[in-house]
């Protein structure tokens, strides 16, 4: 599939449908998790099982694990902020789908970022600096008010 190619439904009747399809696939996943895990947590600790059964158990969270990263790697849900309603993009960097919004936000690292510790201290600091400004524009604001009266 093309780098970055991104999949965006207008129609509300179109996108009301796929929201459903999203939800419905990722109901059933969930479900599927659950049951795996049921059956593991009837095992008892690892180290008291003989090796037929530790091999049983170790299937199981195997196949829990490769279930999970489907889901997470799936066109279903953003693989940054877990949004399933949003038009995705597909990052093949990644092998994984992101919604426009992150995309746009520029919440999904690549290498030319540097290391992702970096990209991660970067947007901290800029989420403060935004934070700072929006409570420094409410407040101040306020103060105005009151001064006034």
């Amino acid at each position: 599939m093309k780098d970055e190619r991104k999949i965006i439904i207008r129609d509300k009747r179109l996108r009301k449908i796929r929201n459903n399809l999203r939800q419905i696939l990722i109901l059933a996943v969930w479900d599927e998790d659950e049951i795996l895990e049921h059956y593991a947590s009837l095992y008892p600790p690892p180290l008291d099982l003989p090796p037929e059964e530790l091999a049983e158990m170790h299937y199981l969270e195997g196949t829990w694990h490769k279930l999970t990263s489907l889901r997470k790697r799936s066109i279903c849900q953003c693989a940054c902020c877990s949004n399933q309603e949003n038009d995705m993009i597909y990052i093949e960097i990644h092998d994984e789908w992101y919604c426009v919004e992150c995309h746009d936000n520029d919440r999904i690292w690549y290498p030319a970022h540097g290391s992702a510790e970096n990209k991660w201290q970067h947007d901290y600091i800029n989420m403060y600096y935004e934070m700072k400004e929006k409570f420094e524009k409410k407040y101040s604001s306020k103060e105005k008010k009151i001064s006034k009266k």
